[in-house]
């Protein structure tokens, strides 16, 4: 393989994983909003709307992480072939 198709591979994994990783942050985000005390059923009680809050904040830390190690791709792919 030559330096310009690994770069760009590179550079489209990166991409791909910048747009999952900001999707999924948002998601996450979303369900933070929607576990807020405001929103959450009286049905359901807010010790699982806390523990879903929670979990929703961890999606969007995730997410968050995951958009950064593919920014870092992007940079790999730009360190291999600065042309690309």
């Amino acid at each position: 393989m030559s330096r310009l198709s690994i770069a760009r591979a590179l550079n489209a994994s990166g991409v791909m994983g910048a747009t999952l990783g900001t999707a999924v942050s948002l998601i996450g985000l979303l369900g933070v909003i929607v576990t807020t005390s405001t929103t959450c059923p009286e049905s359901i009680g807010s010790a699982r709307c806390n523990s879903a809050g929670f979990k929703a904040a961890g999606l969007a830390v995730c997410g968050l992480i995951g958009a950064g190690c593919a920014g870092g791709l992007l940079m790999a792919g730009h360190v291999v072939d600065p042309e690309a």
